[in-house]
């Protein structure tokens, strides 16, 4: 089986470097890693030149969505069968990735007739708990099978996942094509795993297979409570959520939604917020206002 990890980077060092050790003490590693250099400008550059053992692909800094999508293509191309992804904060244990073969095996045993487009590990923060940025979506029906048809294999169906230790399979690509790289960042992964499941394919979530989500704090996006740094992400958040709820429910409800964020949402900036309210009431209202011509290409 070869197994292609993905590792999308910038301006983070030294969590690069502990989540690249962090992968070579595993029970089971990859085939490759390819690391995506997004402009960093921290030594990061530097430190990989003078690593033999990763492949690196260096680019201007194109968001967490240029970066998988760079690196994904780059797996598939390379003919991997399976593509490990994960950012640099994300620190895995010796037996991440065999436990998540291990499920492959084990949902191909039950079902062989169903085929499996990714499999996602449980994120944790650094005090085990978990982490409120990764909580897969679960699906209570999916490809016919309810949600707990691998009870006993100790999976879950999900319906969509993050981009930490996500294990895409190849004819999920192939079927489905790359994540959307003009959404920059945030909702990137959920877009790109709910395409997967609604192609056809399952979609499980391994509470066995553990890493560590190495964030600042155990935090879900917030706009009512985040910081000016984090303005510009909502930006990408707000819009990209929208172009969702357009792609998935369609144009009634998505312009209800542009209605409700431009309409509704400032009351609750003005409301909630103790700070800041003028930057992120511009910002929500930018993003609402980008959403209803943002329309990225799917490119196979």
């Amino acid at each position: 089986m070869n197994i292609i990890a993905v590792i999308v980077t910038h301006n983070r060092l030294a969590l690069l470097q502990e989540s690249v050790a962090a992968i070579n003490q595993k029970q089971e590693i990859p085939t490759q890693i390819i690391v995506v250099n997004n402009g960093s400008t921290d030594g990061t550059t530097e430190w990989l030149s003078a690593q033999s053992s990763l492949e690196v692909i260096t680019q201007e800094n194109q968001g967490a969505s240029g970066g998988f999508y760079t690196g994904i293509k780059e797996a598939y191309e390379r003919g991997a069968d399976w593509v490990w992804v994960m950012d640099d904060d994300t620190i895995v244990r010796p037996d991440t990735l065999s436990a998540l073969v291990q499920s492959i095996k084990r949902m191909h045993l039950s079902y062989p007739k169903n085929p499996i487009g990714f499999l996602v590990s449980k994120a944790v923060f650094t005090d085990g708990q978990p982490h409120w940025m990764n909580l897969p979506e679960i699906s209570r029906v999916q490809g016919g099978l309810p949600f707990n048809s691998f009870d006993e294999e100790g999976i879950v169906l999900a319906r969509s996942a993050s981009f930490v230790s996500l294990l895409v399979s190849r004819k999920a690509i192939a079927a489905c094509g790359y994540p959307l790289r003009e959404f920059f960042i945030w909702a990137d992964d959920i877009e790109y795993t709910t395409r997967i499941t609604r192609a056809g394919f399952l979609g499980g979530y391994v509470p066995d297979s553990v890493v560590v989500h190495k964030t600042k704090t155990n935090y879900s996006a917030d706009l009512y409570s985040a910081q000016p740094a984090e303005a510009q992400k909502h930006f990408y958040g707000i819009r990209n959520n929208l172009y969702c709820r357009r792609l998935w429910k369609g144009e009634f409800s998505f312009w209800g939604a542009v209605f409700k964020q431009i309409i509704v949402v400032p009351f609750r900036i003005i409301k909630k917020r103790k700070d800041h309210r003028w930057l992120f009431l511009t910002i929500n209202w930018r993003a609402a206002t980008s959403a209803t011509g943002f329309r990225p290409s799917n490119t196979l």
